[in-house]
């Protein structure tokens, strides 16, 4: 990106004629046979605005989408933008979302946030300085627009409208081709001219060998990979490698390239279409490419100097930072080189004088080599052994798993004489090993106003068949009382293929919260959403799993079995955990741990 430099005056369109190309319609349609077969391939980029964009995250009532290309700097593109303003403000309200994407390399994001603002812009415009998404979709020159379908389809591409040719203009557009493709598409028509030339200016490019040659892992790559990765890949942590080490991340770049350009990394399964969740992980097209660049040419170290400041964590072992109470397994667990290992529950008593309200709880197991994930359940007093019930699962450590980590004034109440009751599934790998898992919390520090509560929701009658690529089963869950919804997990074993969560509403009303339509027994994700959803009683959760108990699955133990509810992982099972809040009754508000 470029400092701020001067501005270029509002230049006539003669003076841009060496910049701009026609924008005349094809007279017998070729190439515009109206919607394209397959969708735009989704996208996520930076906002000059700040945040992250993407194209396919759902909003209620979207019917179409617009993305403009435009530049800070074009003439042409400056005359046309508070025009992609007006037209903009007048379709929000009919279903229609825009996006702005800006390809040049020259423009700043201070630049192009403040051409927004000069043109009465509301949209947001996007930043896509390496062409990732430009090239994609093959746009040469800024004013080149693109309306997509419900679909994503390309429903048109080319120009605004007429107004502005190769050193000329009109006192105002015969043919307004944007607001014809709108409507078209709005009312399910096909677009008549369904692809003109966009006048404009070309793409501030650079050569590909150039853009190799400058990308370094101190100034580049290192932002990167400790903005996103770092939580994960460092000592002490999950993840198998560090990205704090810079010699050590160059020996990686290959196959850091690899799992980004392929969507392995970082991981994460919801379809965008549907919610919106504070702990998405995703990488922008920009951020993408540059790692990808880093690792061709030769992963370079650069400039120390260039170095980000590096990233700080609030305790070097814990991810929640420095805890209140540690509790661990009473002693070593012993499991053996090989064999299938039943499910092991060990009890601990955290010793609790007093209730304690919890905000952050994290499981460490002692050896992930051999442990395939942990559940820690609440057993209030009189509740012991395998007395387990609906709502106390407390906490829980598998792949891809994160930490709890509530807000401020939200937390889970622990009275005291509880005790834990640990859910060890421990998998041998050919080697006589030991565990002794913990589980850390950190108590709320402020008044808690709103109890977090665990709710199971599983299908324990599920029969899949052999050799069915698309068993699919259901279950519901009313809701007693009302709620907040705060987060959503599904979980199923190694035939599973796709798990939907769905809000049924007593109205009749029906939206889906969560799709994940290619589920990964390999990462056990929470999916927490950015803003709570409120239930009242008679509300309903339906769940819908699908497994793929096929020879095409590659994971499938035996695709001749049939499969039914076990807790092996050549079993079978179908859970929804989703976590609830209640308001906590005024003047039993409390804070802080054993007191």
């Amino acid at each position: 990106m470029t400092a701020m430099r001067g501005r270029l005056g509002r230049a006539s369109i003669a003076a841009c004629a060496l910049l701009a190309g026609a924008n005349t319609p094809a007279e017998d349609g070729s190439g515009a046979p109206g919607a394209t077969e397959e969708p735009v391939e989704n996208f996520v980029l930076e906002s000059a605005s700040g945040g992250r964009r993407e194209l396919y995250s759902e909003e209620r009532g979207r019917k179409a989408t617009v993305i403009a290309f435009t530049a800070v700097d074009c003439p042409i593109a400056k005359l046309l933008a508070p025009r992609l303003g007006r037209i903009e403000k007048q379709y929000r309200g009919r279903g229609a979302r825009f996006l702005g994407v800006d390809p040049n390399l020259q423009d700043s994001q201070d630049e192009i946030a403040a051409f927004a603002r000069d043109a009465s812009i509301d949209f947001p415009i996007l930043l896509d300085p390496r062409q990732v998404v430009t090239d994609r979709l093959g746009v040469t020159r800024t004013t080149e627009v693109f309306v997509l379908d419900a679909e994503f389809r390309v429903v048109y591409r080319g120009a605004v409208d007429d107004q502005y040719s190769v050193g000329a203009a009109r006192p105002e557009p015969t043919a307004n081709h944007l607001i014809d493709a709108l409507e078209a598409s709005l009312a399910g028509r096909p677009v008549v001219a369904a692809r003109t030339d966009a006048p404009g200016c070309l793409v501030g490019r650079v050569k590909q060998d150039a853009k190799e040659a400058d990308v370094t892992f101190w100034r580049d790559a290192a932002p990167i990979l400790w903005k996103n990765c770092a939580e994960c890949h460092r000592p002490g942590q999950m993840g198998p490698m560090s990205f704090l080490d810079v010699d050590e991340a160059r020996g990686w770049a290959p196959q850091i390239a690899e799992v980004v350009e392929s969507g392995r990394m970082p991981p994460w399964h919801a379809d965008p279409r549907y919610g919106h969740f504070e702990n998405e992980r995703r990488l922008t097209e920009t951020e993408k490419r540059t790692l990808v660049l880093w690792a061709a040419s030769g992963a370079k170290p650069g400039d120390p100097k260039d170095a980000p400041p590096a990233p700080t964590f609030a305790d070097p072992e814990w991810a929640i930072g420095k805890p209140d109470l540690v509790l661990a397994l009473p002693g070593e667990q012993q499991i053996p080189a090989e064999g299938v290992v039943p499910y092991r529950y060990v009890e601990v008593d955290p010793n609790l004088t007093a209730d304690a309200w919890v905000q952050c709880v994290e499981m460490k197991a002692g050896n992930r080599a051999v442990t395939h994930h942990v559940g820690a359940y609440l057993l209030p007093p009189g509740m012991r052994g395998r007395q387990l019930s609906d709502g106390l699962l407390f906490g829980g450590s598998g792949p891809g798993t994160r930490p709890i980590a509530l807000a401020d004034g939200y937390g889970k109440r622990v009275p005291k004489g509880s005790h834990f009751l640990f859910e060890l599934h421990y998998t041998p790998n050919g080697k006589a090993a030991t565990d002794r898992t913990r589980m850390a919390l950190r108590y709320s520090r402020v008044p808690v106003t709103h109890e977090v509560r665990s709710h199971t929701i599983a299908n324990m009658a599920i029969d899949v068949p052999p050799n069915d690529p698309n068993a699919t089963f259901t279950c519901t869950d009313v809701f007693r009382t009302p709620a907040l919804l705060t987060s959503l997990m599904p979980h199923m074993h190694l035939r599973g293929k796709s798990f939907r969560f769905e809000l049924e509403r007593l109205s009749g009303e029906r939206s889906i919260l969560l799709d994940v339509p290619k589920y990964d027994f390999n990462w056990q994700h929470t999916y927490a959403l950015a803003e709570p959803i409120p239930v009242a009683a008679g509300d309903k959760l339906r769940l819908t799993a699908v497994y793929d108990n096929s020879k095409d699955n590659p994971a499938n133990p035996d695709p001749n079995r049939r499969v039914r509810w076990g807790q092996q992982t050549f079993e079978e099972m179908m859970v929804g955990f989703v976590l609830l809040e209640l308001p906590v009754p005024p003047g039993s508000e409390a804070a802080g741990g054993s007191r």
